[in-house]
């Protein structure tokens, strides 16, 4: 058995430890890397960097994540890649629903009220998406809160093509559906 089926073993057997290994040997080094090569400042760079730890904990635990090519590190480097880029694109964007701030208004601003509305509407619908469980739940997240298309979804969940994790969004969307229903 080689070094790198060694590492993953033991993230399958302890995902804690090899955590918080992960954490203070790579999070350093993406950090300093994504300084150096990109303009995302550094709490984004760490948060970046955080979703791509939780991406290869679901991709381990749905059984995407078999064996490395090279190390875990290596691993969580190409997910926060391609997570990099997803972040440049959105920041490129309008905002999608429920990303925009309420704006500070009066209180006697008729349409202060409506926009509380809303957005407790919109908090609503997020604990929904939120009680569907996983994958469902990361899928609706990097579809319309990280503004992912299909085909870099699939590139970062693992999923065989875009048509998948369409067919796949289709199917937690019925099921959101139902449970407002």
């Amino acid at each position: 058995m080689n070094g790198k089926q060694n590492e993953l073993d033991d993230f399958r057997n302890n995902p804690n430890r090899v955590s918080a290994g992960l954490y203070a040997k790579c999070r350093p080094k993406f950090i300093g890397w994504g300084k150096e090569n990109t303009r995302i400042s550094s709490h984004d760079l760490a948060d970046i960097f955080q979703n791509a730890v939780i991406i290869m904990m679901l991709n381990l635990e749905s059984g995407r994540l078999s064996e490395l090519v090279g190390t875990l590190c290596t691993y969580l480097f190409g997910i926060g890649k391609n997570l990099i880029q997803a972040f440049r694109r959105k920041q490129g964007r309008v905002g999608l629903p429920g990303d925009e701030a309420i704006p500070i208004t009066m209180e006697t601003d008729p349409g202060a009220e409506a926009q509380m509305i809303a957005q407790q509407a919109d908090e609503q619908l997020w604990a929904k998406v939120d009680a569907l469980g996983e994958p469902s739940r990361t899928l609706l997240i990097l579809t319309y809160r990280e503004g992912l298309n299909s085909q870099e979804i699939a590139d970062v969940l693992g999923y065989a093509s875009p048509e998948v994790v369409r067919q796949l969004r289709k199917r937690c969307l019925d099921k959101l559906r139902k449970a407002q229903g």
